[in-house]
């Protein structure tokens, strides 16, 4: 994860939106996410990953909830490899925060994780 990723994170923290433990569990979801499929997250290709991952795992916290993602959108993520992959990251960030994440947010995540998987890897 480069450094103006960190910044943005740092920023959002600073802001008083997400706290500590957040901006961890997204900097260690990332890392995860880069030794699985061999590519970096730059501010290019991962901010709008990793800006809604913190947010998201903010309004869990919170106990706010979203609305579910179209389904007709959400049919071509459903088919990529990537997508199966997943819930063993969910497990993660939910034991190292604490929180249970509901479908609606993992759907959300996995639209920003396979689109910079996807554009990474053209």
């Amino acid at each position: 994860m480069d450094e103006m990723l960190n910044l943005r994170l740092e920023l959002i923290e600073k802001s008083g939106e997400i706290d500590f433990s957040i901006r961890k569990a997204v900097i260690d979801f990332i890392k995860n996410i880069e030794k699985k499929y061999s590519i970096e997250v730059k501010e290019e290709n991962g901010s709008m990953l990793v800006t809604h991952l913190a947010m998201a795992l903010s309004r869990i916290k919170k106990g706010e909830e979203i609305e579910s993602i179209d389904e007709e959108i959400f049919q071509e993520v459903k088919t990529m490899k990537i997508y199966s992959e997943l819930p063993e990251y969910y497990k993660l960030l939910e034991e190292q925060l604490d929180i249970f994440i509901p479908q609606s947010e993992k759907d959300y995540i996995a639209l920003h994780v396979c689109t910079l998987i996807k554009k990474t890897n053209n």
